[in-house]
Formats: structure tokens, C-alpha cells, sequence
């Protein structure tokens, strides 16, 4: 088994808070990124770069990276779904498998912290320690669970107007669920519709509809 990650923080909260609750249309996105100060991509447009990248667009923000998953652009042409990844946790088949040896393949930063012989119980603390720090800043989610019943990956919902802002547990797509990886997103979500649950949550987790 072996656990990497980097926590998230207070400071890194408010500024996907802030990024979550401005216009995400063609405009609105590129100039409420600018406002958070992280890194933008040659040519100085988030959309622009994200547009000329047929899967998984990722840019790095310094200790995190930021991943517009698959199916990522409306009819509009604007994101309705980006995702921060801050833990991947390996469990391998046997003692040498080589995906073990490997993990991590890549890591945003230098200030990521690995223990390859970190075990599940570890991943799920630093899920919980996620859990604590967002809702520091925004009290209870509006939802907590797991996704199936007897399921080891757990979720947390916050609804912020026209967006929902997701703490989850599940598998890393990008490597096709060689991973399982602690994920905060972003997700469009009409306000006043209902938080997505179980198979619709996971839906709209993988980039879709979500029910």
C-alpha cells in the first residue's frame, strides 16, 4: 500500500470558494482566475487552453493541480467542472507489484508527502482532515455519506448557488482507477435543484450530468 498527499487549506478554500461562486461564462471564468492568482497557461487564457485539449486539460497551481475532467465544455463552450486532487492512495495486488514501486508517476509539487506504506485507514484521515478544514469555512455540508452501502469511499456536499463544491473519495480517472484519490470540485448545479446522490453523484463526478 503505499499514500500520497498534500492537504488542503483554509487559504486554498477561499480561493476555490471564490472562483466557484463567479460567472463561468466566456468572460467571466478567464477574468475570476486572473483574481485568484494562480498560474495561467501561454496566450494567458484558461479557456483558450483548456478548449485546445481533447481530454483531461490539467494546469498547475503550485502545490496542487487543477483537472477539467472529460466532457468538461457545455453547449456555451465554458467549463461546468473542474476538480483538485490532494491524496492518491495504491493498494497492490502483491508485494512487487511495480505500480506500487512507481507511486507516485508525477506530483505537483515538491512539498507533496509520500508513505509507501501508508494504508487505508491513513487515506481515509486525510479525506476527514479535508472534511474538517472546508467546513472550518463553510459549517456543515449539506450532505455526508458514502456512495453505495459496504463502499470504503465517502463524500461531502456543499450547495453554493448556481455551483456545488464536492469533497470526495473515489477513483483517479486519469489513471483509470489505478488510484483512488481524495478530490475536491467544482461542479455546475442549478440552483435549487437537488444534490445528486449515489449513482448520480458518481454521474457527475466522472464529468456528467449527475442525474
Amino acid at each position: 500500500m503505499a499514500l500520497a498527499w498534500h492537504p488542503l487549506t483554509p487559504a486554498l478554500i477561499g480561493t476555490v470558494t471564490s472562483l466557484a461562486r463567479a460567472p463561468w461564462d466566456a468572460g467571466g471564468f478567464d477574468q475570476a482566475w486572473l483574481q485568484t492568482g494562480w498560474p495561467t497557461p501561454p496566450g494567458g487564457s484558461v479557456l483558450d487552453f483548456v478548449k485546445d485539449i481533447t481530454n483531461w486539460p490539467v494546469l498547475n497551481i503550485g502545490d496542487w493541480e487543477v483537472t477539467f475532467p472529460w466532457g468538461p465544455w457545455a453547449d456555451d463552450a465554458r467549463p461546468k467542472m473542474l476538480d483538485l486532487t490532494f491524496a492518491l492512495f495504491y493498494e497492490p495486488d502483491e508485494d512487487e507489484d511495480p505500480d506500487w514501486v512507481e507511486l507516485p508517476q508525477t506530483l505537483p509539487s515538491a512539498r507533496w508527502r509520500v508513505d509507501r506504506s501508508g494504508n487505508r485507514e491513513q487515506f481515509n484521515t486525510v479525506w476527514r482532515s479535508g472534511l474538517v478544514t472546508i467546513s472550518q469555512v463553510h459549517g456543515k455540508p449539506q450532505d455526508v455519506g458514502v456512495y453505495r452501502d459496504g463502499d470504503e469511499w465517502s463524500y461531502a456536499i456543499w450547495h453554493m448557488g448556481a455551483r456545488l463544491l464536492v469533497l470526495s473519495q473515489g477513483e483517479d480517472f486519469q489513471t483509470h482507477s489505478l488510484y483512488d484519490r481524495a478530490t475536491l470540485h467544482i461542479a455546475d448545479r442549478p440552483p435549487g435543484s437537488p444534490i445528486p446522490l449515489g449513482g448520480d453523484l458518481y454521474g457527475l463526478l466522472m464529468g456528467g450530468e449527475g442525474g
